[in-house]
């Protein structure tokens, strides 16, 4: 016996699955809607006649006979041996949409959703499309889809607008709006621009993907590097001739990242520990990128550094390796430095644990064999417990010895 809250749950289903607002856009009918529902057997009904009786009260009083909305009960006769003919309900109906919209109580979200699907057509026809396939989208943010469609314009009228968000003079829309709905603004603006009007190879908003897809400023990562080569240093007009006077002091700089030009060297160092960065020796033909850590996602977008001898040097523990993973991905030429069995083992005196809560544990894609066995030895501890050597622990001279195999 199918209850009262079981039928608003059911009818309801239409609506939050975004059923009914769909046939509704493609102008078709879902009603009459009937509701299943079990119907009582005649054994039941001998067993259960008051319990019955009740259900059948329940039903009638809250149907549009009743309310004068809602459902339509049909019933059918059944001749029971013992209680003679009985009436009871066969079907549940809906008959029309208003009995419906009303029952489940959305007669005003439908009435304020046709009105923002008017809007839409009107002002940003190129969103249906979005709202057609996801009607719901469209009333999760029916709050602000105005101010949506607002923005929406101005980036129709304005495309790469080379501006920082704060910037955008639109009337009635703040810095936090854009900030708080990038996600669907996205949506809405690649349905909305011309192909050309933004880089459909930047995706989702991380790492300021909003921004770059869509020519916005915004803050840069800051790259901090170091010309490892005197010669190239005493050659750079950015530093100027007679600055260099050491060359194991080797200037250091931070540039954003899409002032980060080639130095026109063939080998790049990448290391995760500043003062590693600081302290790499001089080296013909090179340069050192430091202090990024996961921000190595920020060098992906460097096109230069595809045709560069690039080395890795990370911590020996989960992480490091997982991001030697990634860069690797990218740059399919990195090799990694002293990120070996070797290393770890002749060091093993200064290995510290690395925190449980913070391991990578998934499988990585893009590691040596060798690098790929030494993972799996940390990950599943056959050395010992989250077993870790940082970067800067490792002696000096067995760095400068890896060095100069590579120089």
């Amino acid at each position: 016996m199918i209850s009262q809250t079981e039928i608003n749950k059911k009818a309801r289903r239409l609506w939050s699955s975004g059923a009914f607002l769909k046939s509704w856009l493609d102008g078709e009918s879902l009603f009459p809607f009937e509701v299943p529902f079990k119907t009582p057997s005649g054994r039941t009904l001998s067993k259960e006649f008051i319990k019955i009786r009740d259900w059948i009260g329940e039903l009638h009083q809250h149907s549009k006979a009743v309310t004068g909305s809602g459902y339509q009960l049909e019933h059918r006769l059944i001749s029971h041996q013992q209680l003679g003919q009985q009436k009871v309900p066969q079907k549940i109906v809906f008959e029309s949409q208003d009995d419906w919209l009303v029952f489940i109580g959305q007669q005003p979200a439908f009435k304020r959703f046709k009105a923002l699907i008017d809007l839409t057509r009107r002002q940003l026809p190129q969103a249906m499309a979005l709202v057609k396939s996801r009607p719901v989208k469209l009333l999760d943010y029916a709050d602000v889809w105005p101010e949506l469609i607002k923005v929406c314009r101005y980036f129709q009228l304005n495309p790469r607008p080379d501006r920082y968000i704060r910037q955008l003079d639109i009337q009635g829309i703040d810095t936090k709006f854009i900030e708080t709905h990038k996600s669907i603004l996205s949506e809405l603006l690649i349905l909305a621009l011309e192909p050309e009007d933004f880089d459909d190879s930047v995706a989702g908003i991380v790492e300021n993907g909003f921004e770059r897809r869509f020519g916005l400023r915004y803050d840069e990562p800051l790259i901090r590097f170091r010309l490892l080569d005197p010669e190239a240093c005493l050659a750079d007009p950015l530093l100027g001739r007679g600055q260099v006077t050491n060359k194991n002091q080797l200037p250091d700089r931070s540039v954003p990242l899409s002032q980060f030009v080639d130095p026109h060297v063939s080998k790049i160092f990448i290391t995760e520990n500043k003062i590693n960065g600081l302290s790499f020796p001089s080296m013909n033909d090179a340069i050192v990128i430091f202090g990024l850590g996961y921000g190595i996602r920020s060098l992906f977008s460097v096109s230069w550094l595809d045709e560069k001898e690039i080395y890795y040097w990370g911590d020996i523990d989960t992480h490091g390796f997982s991001i030697l993973s990634q860069l690797r991905g990218r740059f399919c030429q990195t090799q990694s430095l002293l990120m070996d069995q070797e290393t770890l083992e002749s060091h093993r005196s200064l290995c510290v644990e690395e925190p449980i809560n913070k391991r990578f544990m998934t499988d990585l894609a893009n590691l040596t064999e060798s690098e790929m066995t030494l993972f799996d030895t940390l990950r599943y501890n056959r050395l010992g417990v989250n077993l870790r050597l940082e970067q800067e622990r490792i002696c000096f001279s067995a760095f400068r010895e890896t060095l100069a195999d590579n120089n």
